[in-house]
Order: C-alpha cells, then structure tokens, then sequence
C-alpha cells in the first residue's frame, strides 16, 4: 500500500532540501511530490535536484505561475488521481514546520479509525508543546472551529492546519473540487457536511524554518471574510450523493 506526500512550495529554496531530508526517514511505502507553484526563486531548480538524489521516489510538477495554495495542492490530487496507485494522500508544508515522523500517525488513523480525513492538530492537548501560531490567528483558528463546530456538530480543533492525510473517498473527490484560496476550512467543512469521517492527532509543530509566509494583516481580514461566507454558502448546499 504506498501512499503519496504533497509538497506544495513557492519561493521555497532555503527551506525545501532540510523538508525533503527529513522525509527520507520514512519507509519506501511513501512517494513525495513538490508542486512548484511558479516560484520566483531557485525552488524548481531545488526541486529538480532533490528528486535526483531523493531515497523515497520523488516527483516534480512545476505549474507555469503562481496559483496559490489550494491549486497547488489540488495538483497533487489530481497527479494520485492519474497514477491510482495510492491511498492516503498527505498534504505537507514546504516550509519546514511539519514534523516527518508525525506521518504516519496520521495514516494509522485514516487506516484504523476510518477517518476520510484526519488532521495533525496543534491543540490537542499532548500536542499542545510545541509551536502554535500568533495570537490573533489562533484566534481566527478558534472562531473557525466554533464556526464548523456550530454548523456541523463536529468538534475540531485546529482547521487551518496544513497538516492533514486524505483517504480514497475525501481525496478522489478534492481532486474534481477542491478551493482555490485557503482552502483547508472549506475543505474540512466539505468534509462533514457531506458526512465523511473527519478526525485529529496531536502533532508538535515548529516555527517556519525560512521564508516568508503569504497571508499578512490586510489578507487575514480577507481571509475571514471569505472562508465565512464560503462554509455559510456551502452550508446551504445539499448533500452530495456520488461520493465514492
């Protein structure tokens, strides 16, 4: 059973080799993919280097411009869609704050616990020791998993994280649909809207090793707005009935 981890990465160049490195602990059950997305820096050329001296196979998809997070991600869907040799897909940070051995904790439970989606959570409380964000976006964190928890009935404590591992039935299906602009709440209030099994383990993260992050104050404020509006709308929708 081999499973695939997707590297979404723009401007990532500093901090791509110590991401790949770390993942080289994990057995040669897992295949990793860097998805380029039109970095304006050295990171497709890193990218290229890396899979030629990777231990675990290590594939490349270099999208032409900058698409954003949830293209990029949606890209790795689509590429375990075509090969159809994988189960879980894991969605992984360039950036260096993913813990590698945290992996397949989250692919136990997918396999053992029947999730469709489980998320490496920040707040559960044995994982509560490690790095957890400003203030002001755990409190985004927080409104928007009082938002899920109210809408849904299902209590999750970390869904922004970007640390998450999709079985068959969640990822066949971001691989038709997935959001285009931070689409990790979107993505889980899909989830349990359409009753797919969603569920946390606790991971303990890091800082981000380089780089610098993309959302700034103004697009927070974005940010809010629209992922609300986004689940409030989706909220109306009915369920989908040709999961498979």
């Amino acid at each position: 059973m081999k499973h695939l981890i997707v590297i979404p990465a723009y401007n990532e160049e500093t901090t791509l080799p110590r991401t790949v490195a770390d993942l080289q602990v994990l057995p040669d059950t897992y295949e990793l993919l860097i998805v380029n997305d039109g970095s304006r820096d050295r990171t497709g050329d890193v990218a290229e280097e890396l899979a030629r001296s990777s231990r675990l196979p290590l594939h490349v998809v270099h999208l032409p411009f900058n698409c954003g997070i949830g293209v990029a991600v949606q890209t790795g869907f689509v590429f375990a869609a075509r090969r159809n040799v994988y189960h879980c897909v894991i969605q992984f940070d360039a950036d260096g704050q993913h813990p590698a051995d945290a992996v397949p904790l989250l692919v136990q439970a997918c396999l053992e616990k029947g999730f469709d989606l489980c998320i490496g959570s920040r707040f559960l409380r044995s994982g509560a020791n490690g790095f957890r964000s400003t203030w002001a976006r755990r409190l985004g964190i927080r409104f928007f998993a009082g938002l899920i928890s109210l809408l849904s009935g299902v209590a999750v404590t970390d869904p922004t994280s970007g640390f998450r591992c999709a079985a068959p039935k969640a990822w066949r299906q971001f691989a038709r649909h997935y959001p285009e602009d931070y689409p990790e709440p979107e993505s889980l209030f899909w989830c349990v809207r359409n009753k797919l099994r969603v569920g946390e383990v606790p991971v303990s993260m890091r800082p981000r090793q380089g780089g610098v992050s993309s959302i700034r104050w103004w697009r927070s404020v974005y940010y809010m707005v629209k992922v609300s509006l986004s689940i409030l709308v989706d909220r109306l929708r009915a369920v989908e009935r040709a999961l498979t």
